[in-house]
């Protein structure tokens, strides 16, 4: 996902003039902590997809060599 999409998602405005989002109270404080926890799921599971595809191009390499 990106920025926009989970601003819209989570109805977060960033402030314009400074282009920064206000940490002035609790709730806005929660709302950014769950958007780089999300961002961090997210590259977590880029990097995971990646060792899965690089473990089944092993696999399917060794079965295309275990059948010549």
């Amino acid at each position: 996902m990106t920025e926009v999409e989970l601003n819209a998602l989570f109805n977060i405005c960033p402030e314009k003039v400074k282009n920064v989002y206000a940490t002035n109270t609790i709730k806005s404080q929660d709302e950014i902590r769950r958007i780089v926890k999300i961002f961090d799921i997210a590259a977590q599971q880029r990097k995971d997809s990646k060792k899965i595809s690089a473990r089944g191009l092993v696999a399917f390499r060794a079965i295309l060599t275990s059948n010549n």
